[in-house]
């Protein structure tokens, strides 16, 4: 997929976001079934191809667990705390816990952050990873788009749109 492609598919991902006392929270239509989206959400080779949280097992049991962004990378506490019949994950991602609802292709995903004036950071980087699970989706074979690489494919316009619509300007510089 070409680079303005999955920009664009970035950029018009059907996202809405809502941030509460406790978290920050995503909704998202994807493409694909419930159990497709669910797949992706826990096989650590189905995540490898679009999130930055590549377990070193899938996210199906409750548990102590590490994930990696790369290889090289630092291992990452991503304990699953809770999992429910193939349609509800709870795990933590360092000192946040993310909780993720599939219903049908509709993903919700529920953040309670640590340090959350940083929401809008989260949000862009999430909104670059599942339009990259989208395209996968619908049969397209996209890269992994993370980390700085999300620079490159709207991440900054995302963020600062976030930060305004979730009354949080002071956001920190890549």
């Amino acid at each position: 997929m070409n680079a303005s492609a999955i920009d664009q598919r970035i950029a018009e991902l059907p996202v809405s976001v809502d941030l509460t006392e406790d978290a920050v929270i995503l909704e998202v239509d994807l493409a694909g079934t419930g159990e497709q989206i669910w797949a992706h959400l826990t096989d650590p080779a189905l995540l490898a191809t679009w999130s930055p949280i590549v377990p070193e097992r899938p996210l199906t049991e409750v548990g102590p667990v590490l994930a990696r962004e790369t290889q090289e990378a630092d291992p990452v506490a991503a304990d699953v705390l809770a999992t429910a019949g193939g349609h509800a994950l709870s795990h933590r991602w360092g000192d946040d816990v993310l909780e993720w609802l599939v219903d049908e292709a509709r993903l919700t995903l529920m953040m309670k952050l640590a340090a959350p004036q940083y929401a809008p950071t989260y949000l862009a980087g999430w909104q670059v990873c599942l339009g990259v699970l989208d395209a996968r989706l619908v049969g397209l074979d996209q890269e992994r788009i993370v980390g700085h690489d999300a620079l490159e494919h709207g991440w900054t316009q995302l963020r600062d749109r976030y930060a305004q619509e979730l009354d949080l300007p002071d956001q920190p510089e890549v």
